[in-house]
């Protein structure tokens, strides 16, 4: 799946951008962000892939002017309970105090609660890593509750993103001159092969089957 808004592309994670991805993730100044702080080898990235790569987890690069600059996701999605937990992280430096990613963010945020009905999102975050609670209270996060090892567990519900989205979209439309909603029209499944549509977009919640047979049908 492509997702195509705001000037920027978000890619659905395949096998072959694994190796980018993890080199990008060992580096010191992302790693020391992260709540698993040891270098990740290629193997424990195949097998991480192997276990995130289906229908209750979606991880997409971000990609600006034909660059992926970052990854942004939304696992261990519970179809019941309409929730996720998120996370983003973008190793291209220059874009760290840019729109991008808050665009990326409004895009993922506005699938789940605008087009897939989610109830809430949750965000585990190290209480030393200010800049990404922020960054999360700006989008509507609370924080609910301290966990062990320097943890921080936040909630971000339908209510409160709606609360704060339209100040967000508001910036985003008039840096990107893209004033629309998302919509079916701005996603693809150009890149993806019979053997993927079979496992990430099958057996979904009727309301997301037909989200997918809508984009297919363009």
């Amino acid at each position: 799946m492509i997702i195509k808004k705001y000037g920027i592309e978000l890619v659905r994670l395949k096998k072959e951008h694994l190796e980018l991805v993890r080199q990008k993730r060992n580096l010191s100044y992302i790693q020391d962000k992260m709540l698993y702080q040891k270098k990740i080898s290629w193997w424990q990235q195949r097998r991480w892939f192997n276990q995130i790569n289906n229908k209750n987890n979606f991880y997409f690069l971000i990609q600006y002017d034909n660059k992926f600059i970052g990854l942004i996701n939304g696992k261990d999605i519970d179809f019941d309970k309409r929730t996720c937990e998120g996370g983003i992280f973008i190793w291209e430096k220059e874009f760290w105090q840019t729109y991008v990613p808050v665009a990326a963010s409004l895009i993922l945020n506005d699938y789940n609660f605008l087009m897939a009905d989610f109830k809430a999102n949750y965000a585990k975050v190290l209480k030393t890593n200010k800049n990404a609670i922020h960054y999360n209270l700006n989008q509507g996060y609370l924080e609910l509750q301290e966990l062990e090892n320097d943890m921080l567990w936040m909630e971000l519900t339908k209510e409160n993103y709606l609360a704060k989205r339209p100040k967000i979209k508001k910036a985003i439309s008039i840096i990107t001159k893209d004033d629309e909603d998302i919509s079916v029209k701005d996603f693809s499944f150009e890149d993806d092969t019979k053997k993927d549509m079979d496992r990430l977009y099958t057996g979904l919640p009727k309301n997301l089957q037909e989200l997918v047979t809508k984009i297919k049908k363009g």
